[in-house]
């Protein structure tokens, strides 16, 4: 491993603004990880649930706080399935993110 990318993983709580209207406030942390493309298995396991995953992102279970979004170059990701190795590092599988419609 040679954590050459960074990422920024967004940990989202849902609020009010002032005037009552539902609001996400989002919390923001900046780590170092590698980042790769999804694994052919894993792409197609996910597609026959309806879910296309974008890429995969390996960390150290230290950075990871189960954070459901995160950025990378300018895009940004939702975390559809974590899971550790060992309980030293944690892949994170991959999904673009989309805004609801409203």
């Amino acid at each position: 491993m040679y954590w050459r990318d960074v990422v920024t993983l967004k940990a989202v709580t849902e609020g009010r603004d002032a005037d009552g209207y539902p609001k996400e406030k989002i919390t923001e942390t900046t780590v170092f990880a590698d980042v790769s493309s999804t694994k052919r298995s894993e792409f197609y396991a996910a597609r026959q649930a309806g879910i296309s995953l974008a890429l995969t992102v390996k960390l150290r279970a230290a950075d990871y706080n189960g954070q459901e979004r995160l950025s990378f170059e300018g895009k940004e990701y939702k975390v559809e399935r974590a899971y550790t190795e060992a309980r030293e590092y944690y892949e994170l599988n991959c999904s673009e993110y989309r805004e609801a419609s409203e």
